[in-house]
């Protein structure tokens, strides 16, 4: 059952959730008292350029209020971000201020990695006093918090109105299923020609496969961290984007394989001009406005039976718990999620900010992009287009999700079929949720 809460009410349970934390107060976080002699951190995170000025632009915001503390930053693509992380971590040289997903933290969780907040949240050095509740707790590992989410967003749809309009098919099809959607990107395809395809080839996101799986009134996982698909729901979601293959509405894999691996615009299938459609974050919006040589619009995930969508944090802040420096990393953490000018820095490129009063201060000049999304979030808000996550992805997800992307390039290879590589991954997720 999923329960709707108005802000004002949100507010409360979050300010109430906060009061209920005065018993960890005897909890041990690994704090250590700020020093005033030289302190250096380090941050790693995964994005674009962009985000990497506007990151470097709000750790030198922080320096101007604190000389002794100096930041240094490096980031990443996202197909490569947790394969630099692990070497990191292996070397003895893990950052102080880690980047996180929802669909890794309980991994480095198990493993350790992750410092414990509740107890900066409950001193109040990290201040999360009018922070989205809803969102704070879809962020929470074992009922614990270990990483601050630095925006929210909901999975979407980019597409190049330019193209849609050269194309002539006037505006898109209200309430368009995937049946729908696979029409009309062969159509796209059709009269477009030139290599360029109506949507880009998801069958290896994990994300998207998700929705799909909601959609159906299902989860990926139960509870306890096992499958809650069958065989059957892999093998149709493969199947879908095999005959989008072969009707040409995608790009073969072999130009695939090339693109949508990093989750910026450097290698975008619609900013290159290979597709009309690509499945992306809200968030990310803005970097591939700017980038695209057309105009782009946002759009909601074609239909399934249920909503499939739901408000996700776009990434977390975590500490490490090996960190030298954990109050200090602690008071950056409060410094992007409440001090008005890195949260005007920042903006909306990690998405739009869970304190209110951040979001407060960003709307009255918002960016036509930033405006964009905020409507469009809005717009799914209010009107039941999202379904609340309430299974946690277990540690394995990382591994499913790299499982699902081999496989989706065997299969577009021609290297196994459909049936086979559908079989192929549901073993290997069920050998990756077993109990080790």
């Amino acid at each position: 059952m999923h329960t709707t809460y108005n802000r004002r009410q949100a507010i409360g349970i979050g300010l109430a959730s906060l009061a209920s934390l005065s018993g960890l107060a005897a909890c041990d976080t690994s704090a250590q008292p700020v020093s005033s002699g030289p302190i250096s951190l380090r941050m790693f995170f995964w994005g674009s350029a962009t985000r990497d000025k506007l990151t470097r632009q709000t750790i030198g915001l922080f320096h101007q209020s604190n000389q002794n503390i100096t930041i240094t930053s490096s980031y990443s693509g996202n197909n490569t971000y947790y394969i630099k992380l692990n070497a990191q971590i292996a070397s003895n040289n893990t950052p102080d201020l880690i980047q996180m997903d929802m669909r890794y933290i309980a991994q480095y969780v198990r493993q350790g990695r992750l410092l414990d907040l509740s107890q900066f949240i409950y001193d109040q050095t990290i201040d999360l006093t009018d922070f989205d509740p809803i969102l704070l707790d879809s962020s929470k590992v074992n009922n614990s918090i270990y990483g601050i989410p630095l925006g929210s967003n909901y999975q979407c749809m980019f597409y190049d109105q330019t193209l849609i309009e050269k194309a002539g098919l006037g505006p898109l099809p209200q309430g368009m299923t995937w049946e729908m959607f696979a029409a009309y990107t062969a159509e796209l395809s059709n009269i477009l020609g030139n290599g360029t395809y109506g949507t880009a080839d998801s069958s290896g996101n994990y994300d998207n496969f998700e929705i799909w799986i909601r959609q159906r009134g299902k989860e990926l996982y139960t509870v306890d961290g096992k499958l809650a698909f069958t065989l059957t729901d892999a093998a149709d979601w493969y199947n879908y984007w095999d005959g989008l293959r072969k009707a040409h509405a995608c790009p073969p894999m072999n130009i695939q394989s090339t693109l949508d691996l990093t989750g910026t615009p450097t290698d975008s299938s619609v900013i290159k001009g290979k597709a009309v459609f690509s499945h992306l974050f809200t968030n990310q919006y803005e970097a591939f406005h700017k980038a695209s040589p057309h105009t782009l619009a946002l759009s909601v995930f074609p239909l399934g039976k249920v909503p499939g969508i739901y408000l996700k944090a776009s990434q977390l802040l975590s500490i490490s718990t090996v960190t030298k420096n954990s109050a200090t990393s602690a008071d950056f953490v409060n410094f992007v999620t409440n001090d008005p000018g890195a949260l005007e820095t920042l903006g909306f490129e990690r998405g739009v900010p869970g304190a209110a009063h951040g979001r407060a201060l960003l709307a009255p000049h918002a960016t036509p992009a930033q405006k964009a999304i905020t409507t469009f979030m809005d717009q799914i808000a209010n009107t039941g287009a999202a379904r609340q996550k309430e299974v946690l992805d277990p540690p394995a997800a990382g591994q499913i999700a790299d499982i699902l992307l081999r496989v989706s390039q065997e299969i577009g290879f021609g290297k196994i079929s459909v049936s086979d590589g559908a079989k192929e991954f549901y073993t290997a997720a069920q050998k990756a949720t077993a109990p080790s």
